[in-house]
């Protein structure tokens, strides 16, 4: 079995990145894809590490940012990257073993993407974009965020990402489209497995 040196993951893996801005809904459509997918042991949907305590729309771990740098030092994050004040990581345990032609589902910063771009792997890149109008009533609706900081989020959405293989999906239509598309969109990828 071919390993990838990196990650150690089995190249017939096929590793789905989703990226976008914050607030296009990236974390619900996650869960409610782990959710509908949940029977299916073809599909690894990978948490991340946050130094911030997650929302009720997220499921990541959370651990404070001097727990963060220890792992982070010793090798333990196969990508990781800062954004808005924050450390984000992904495992790499969580990537290992994982079951030949499935596909890892993996929330990044569109800044780690290349991270997992390695020679012979199998990757896909989703960008989840919404309409500017949507997004700054998500944003504002969740209260994280005072209004410099979702006016700096909001010109950051249009920021090009670089990928070798990117599918762009709208997420501006109702919860119930959106998660039916997108489910959609994973099982057709795991197709190209």
């Amino acid at each position: 079995m071919v390993k990838n040196r990196l990650t150690g993951m089995n190249k017939k893996t096929h590793i789905v990145l989703l990226v976008g801005a914050s607030g296009s809904g990236k974390d619900t459509l996650l869960r409610a894809a782990s959710s509908h997918l949940q029977g299916d042991g073809s599909f690894c949907f990978v948490p991340r590490y946050i130094t911030r305590q997650p929302d009720e729309s997220e499921k990541n771990y959370y651990i404070d940012q001097p727990a963060f740098v220890f792992l982070r030092d010793r090798a333990f994050f196969v990508s990781h990257w800062q954004a808005h004040g924050n450390y984000y990581g992904i495992g790499r345990r969580h990537l290992e073993n994982l079951q030949p032609g499935g596909v890892a589902v993996i929330s990044i910063s569109r800044t780690a993407i290349t991270d997992f771009e390695k020679p012979g792997q199998m990757v896909t890149t989703i960008l989840v974009s919404v309409a500017p109008e949507i997004l700054r009533s998500r944003l504002e609706g969740r209260r994280r965020e005072g209004s410099e900081e979702i006016k700096k989020r909001l010109a950051r959405s249009d920021l090009p990402v670089k990928a070798r293989n990117l599918v762009r999906f709208d997420n501006s239509s109702s919860i119930d489209t959106s998660v039916a598309s997108f489910v959609d969109l994973l099982e057709s990828l795991r197709g190209d497995s």
